[in-house]
């Protein structure tokens, strides 16, 4: 079957192959054939010009004409004095015959008909003037004016179609003053019609715009009118091609259309020929695939087939120690060299594993934690050595057991997890797990997926946490002792500051006494008040140790003032916390009143200030966040903000804030590392200037803490607002 498949999809490329050629011969065959269909326009184009320069030389041939009668010493006599002799000798209807002419007019200049003739050129007998000639004539669209005087053209006249000359009566000389104009006109008639179709060997057909028009002419005449003096080429049919042209008369209007069509020669000898060769290149291309194909599964796809018997043989039978052999030394035999190769490694590899598995096994079993894996339906498919002990049976008998309905089955196994929710969720669950004989249990189950993401199974282990549980009380104790320890030291130093007063006044007294300021003292006196004040000051000076000790716990601190520069001092704490922003990619600004210099304070606690501000705003910043210090004064308070966009703090926390030893959440405190004692510092040394704190905060939009200290250092009471 595999065979037949391959087959079949190398005769699907052939084909492809094929049907690829065929589109490239069909669409080279359409661009030529359009490239032929281009030629026969041009050829077409300059036949039809060929018919316009017969009509252009027989309306120059009139002009001529024209032109020589009207410049001509009888003809301005005869216009002036009218003699008889000049049409006897020069106008005969012979003389109008010869000259092709059938129509000849002398008009005076006042615009009155000197003479008119008009004859049949075919029989050279005289015919009636046309009156509608003699009517442009009397409204003067004929009469020319000046030396330079011709109008040539074309005339409707009752609907048939004439050349028209016109030109100014001159003296051989073409000089003045005009005498009147020579009107010369020729019929545009069938015979004439006959004559331009054997000088260019064409078919012509003519209308006038006056006649009932055949709709191809009517179209093309409504085509002329958009796009004047222009020729259209259009294909009549399969044999024959046309080209349009209009002729205007003598004032700018359509007077007449004309078609010329010719066989289409070119375009069929063109398709002609590239038909033959379409077919012959697309014998070629089939003859090309059929060998192809013949040569692909003669060469390659009966080794194949043989290549995939064989794999299908050894997958089936499972027999690792058949071998392929292939002749011919190319890549299918390499191929069934490297399948051979593949086979050995195959065999190795299983037996690795089967090592492998057992080595698992010692390992898993060596655990001390209980492992059990169970399917969807809760029955246990297998479990190590400890597990196996913990249920008093072997594995072959726990196997298929169910972990829910076996009453067998007790304890953290069976009682402490729902394994059925684990499966509809996905999700992990642990739990501890105190069994009826005390002992204390971590529990915990993991569901186990295939690579698409199906749940095949959960492995719950469990293990013995009671040393440990035992340990976590213990830490908790100590824990609670250091508190207690932290509490005894803000005592102590509150006891300390209560215990100085009246120290400093036993020790101030002394002195005095000691100093004889009161009266004399005898020696006794003397040395028993020196050991009074020297015991004093030896107690102040433990005092003073002391709450060197427990001023950071008691919140107890002097402060130092100096002038300094607050744009220098906000740089330096900018540059002291930029690495830990650049591990965020946190940007820090800073922005200053313009007016803000100097101001006095403890430059020391001022620069622990706002290191601590600035320090938890980039801790509780996000990724890519941002970090604004501000500086404005308010009053005679300079007031430093500092912004973030972070992630907030909720409402129900807010009250924790400048606590000693708090933080807003148990999670945050493991998420971002602090001892909580950072706030209360702020707040106490900020007030201690005379100053103020406050903030404001929205959980997921950031938080903006503040404080204002005087600029010259004068103390005010501070006050602490939300």
């Amino acid at each position: 079957m595999s065979g037949i498949d391959i087959g079949k999809k190398v005769l699907l490329i052939t084909l492809l192959i094929f049907g690829v050629l065929a589109a490239a011969f069909t669409l080279t065959h359409t661009m030529q054939l359009s490239n032929f269909l281009s030629l026969e326009e041009k050829y077409t184009r300059n036949n039809v010009e060929r018919v316009q320069n017969a009509i252009s030389t027989e309306q120059g041939y009139l002009d001529y004409i024209a032109q020589d009668w009207a410049c001509w010493n009888e003809t301005y006599k005869f216009v002036e004095d009218r003699n008889q002799m000049f049409i006897q000798e020069n106008i005969q209807n012979h003389t109008l015959a010869e000259l092709k002419i059938n129509v000849m007019l002398f008009v005076n200049n006042s615009g009155s008909l000197v003479y008119a003739k008009s004859v049949d050129v075919n029989t050279a007998r005289e015919t009636p003037v046309p009156e509608d000639l003699l009517r442009l004539v009397k409204d003067g669209t004929l009469l020319t004016k000046g030396e330079n005087g011709n109008i040539s053209g074309f005339v409707l006249l009752d609907g048939k179609p004439m050349f028209i000359s016109c030109h100014s009566i001159l003296t051989t000389n073409y000089t003045g003053p005009v005498k009147g104009t020579v009107i010369f006109g020729k019929y545009f008639d069938d015979n004439l019609l006959e004559s331009f179709k054997e000088a260019t060997r064409s078919s012509l057909l003519m209308y006038s715009v006056d006649d009932d028009l055949p709709p191809d002419f009517q179209d093309k005449l409504n085509n002329f009118s958009h796009s004047p003096q222009r020729t259209i080429v259009e294909p009549l049919n399969d044999s024959r091609i046309a080209g349009y042209f209009e002729l205007l008369d003598i004032s700018g209007k359509p007077a007449l259309v004309m078609r010329a069509d010719f066989p289409r020669e070119v375009y069929w000898n063109g398709e002609r020929t590239l038909n033959n060769m379409y077919f012959f290149l697309l014998l070629i291309g089939f003859m090309t695939v059929v060998g192809v194909k013949f040569a692909l599964d003669k060469l390659f796809i009966s080794r194949l087939i043989e290549i995939d018997n064989f794999v299908t043989r050894v997958r089936s039978e499972k027999d690792l120690s058949r071998r392929l052999c292939l002749k011919d030394n190319d890549e299918l035999y390499r191929l069934s060299r490297e399948i051979n190769e593949m086979l050995n490694e195959i065999y190795l590899a299983d037996q690795e594993l089967k090592t492998q598995e057992r080595e698992k096994k010692v390992l898993l079993d060596s655990l001390n934690e209980l492992a059990i894996f169970a399917n969807p339906q809760q029955n246990i498919i297998w479990a190590n050595k400890a597990a196996l002990e913990f249920l008093e049976m072997d594995l072959q008998k726990a196997v298929g057991l169910c972990l829910k309905n076996n009453p067998s089955i007790s304890g953290p196994l069976s009682d402490s997890l729902d394994l059925k929710q684990i499966f509809v969720t996905g999700n992990r669950k642990s739990r501890e797990f105190t069994g009826k004989d005390g002992r204390v249990w971590f529990v915990q189950a993991i569901p186990v997926t295939e690579e698409d993401g199906k749940i095949i199974g959960v492995l719950e282990t469990c293990r013995d946490v009671t040393e440990r549980k035992t340990a976590e009380i213990l830490l908790q104790e100590k824990q609670i002792a250091e508190a207690a320890n932290r509490t005894k030291s803000e005592f102590l130093a509150n006891m300390s500051h209560e215990l100085r007063t009246p120290l400093n006044s036993i020790i101030g007294f002394s002195d005095l006494l000691y100093e004889q300021v009161y009266g004399e003292l005898n020696e006794k006196q003397l040395k028993s008040v020196g050991n009074i004040s020297k015991s004093g000051k030896h107690l102040l000076n433990l005092i003073n140790g002391i709450l060197d000790l427990s001023k950071v716990e008691a919140g107890k601190m002097e402060l130092s003032y100096k002038q300094f520069e607050l744009v220098s001092k906000l740089s330096i704490i900018k540059n002291l916390l930029s690495p830990l922003a650049d591990r965020k990619n946190v940007q820090i600004e800073i922005n200053i009143d313009s007016s803000l210099g100097s101001i006095c304070a403890d430059e020391a606690r001022f620069a622990q200030i706002m290191y601590n501000l600035v320090d938890n705003a980039i801790k509780f910043s996000s990724e890519n966040g941002l970090v604004k210090i501000g500086a404005r004064k308010k009053g005679g308070m300079v007031e430093i903000t500092v912004m973030d966009t972070g992630i907030g703090i909720k409402p129900e926390d807010q009250s924790k804030l400048f606590k000693p030893f708090s933080q807003v959440d148990s999670f945050l405190s493991k998420q971002f590392q602090g001892t909580g004692l950072g706030l209360s510092l702020v707040k106490q040394i900020v007030r201690l200037h005379g100053g103020y704190v406050w903030f404001r905060s929205n959980p997921g939009e950031g938080s903006t803490f503040a404080f204002a200290i005087p600029i010259t250092g004068n103390k005010s009471h501070g006050e602490t607002t939300d």
